[in-house]
């Protein structure tokens, strides 16, 4: 598939079948393509950031709902979450499959405006359910990249807003969670944890029918630690 490209050039946009260039800079997220690209599909695109900063490969998942930035997604346990400060900050994975976008890179979008979070989550049983919340913001760096969030909606409960709002970043080599131990470390994955978790979407990919706390849990999923199969979470821009 062909990777769409977004940068500078005038004040109009070329389109071929690998580059479409064009004069605003992409920085709101997914959001942006429709204006300079009206048949847009999901897929794979660079955004050229705003700021000056260096551009980055973002998965788009355009829908009837809005064009959502993805900035997580788990399905098959073929890349390793359990990573260190650095490989959070700047991301992992490939956006065509399993990957963390980066905890810097989703800072620099959600800095820029009000944005929403949906998380998609599907069982070991095929059943999904969703987490929408109205407003979501990721801090600096100088703050363990903080994470702001509320006004929860959906199906699968609120095991996130209630439990990790205001919530620092903690991987197993950097500890800033509440609890006298790393989180982390104990459970095997890299979130906004607090004393411990309500949600570990980070957590080890494990095998269906897995009852452990060191796996992929939305606790009020089920209202217990079985791992989940698939997620995604994903950013829009609020109008």
């Amino acid at each position: 598939m062909a990777v769409r490209h977004f940068s500078y050039l005038d004040n109009e946009y070329i389109e071929n079948s690998s580059r479409i260039i064009r004069v605003e800079c992409f920085m709101r997220g997914c959001g942006d393509i429709l204006q300079c690209y009206p048949s847009a599909v999901s897929g794979e695109y660079v955004m050229q950031p705003c700021d000056g900063g260096p551009e980055f490969a973002v998965y788009c998942d355009i829908r009837e709902s809005g064009n959502w930035t993805v900035i997580q997604r788990r399905q098959d346990g073929s890349v390793d979450f359990y990573r260190n400060w650095a490989e959070y900050k700047e991301g992992f994975g490939n956006v065509n499959t399993e990957f963390w976008l980066g905890n810097e890179k989703i800072h620099r979008i959600t800095s820029d405006g009000d944005f929403e979070l949906l998380v998609e989550m599907t069982d070991h049983l095929d059943e999904t359910k969703i987490a929408n919340y109205s407003h979501v913001r990721v801090g600096t760096e100088e703050y363990n990249y903080n994470l702001t969030i509320s006004g929860y909606t959906g199906t699968a409960g609120d095991s996130l807003a209630s439990i990790h709002n205001d919530k620092q970043f903690t991987t197993y080599n950097r500890d800033n969670d509440k609890r006298s131990y790393n989180c982390a470390e104990q459970y095997k994955g890299a979130w906004w944890y607090n004393n411990c978790y309500r949600s570990n979407l980070n957590g080890l990919y494990l095998k269906p029918g897995t009852d452990n706390a060191t796996g992929i849990i939305w606790y009020d999923f089920h209202t217990n630690h079985y791992s989940l199969k698939k997620t995604v979470m994903m950013i829009k821009r609020v109008p």
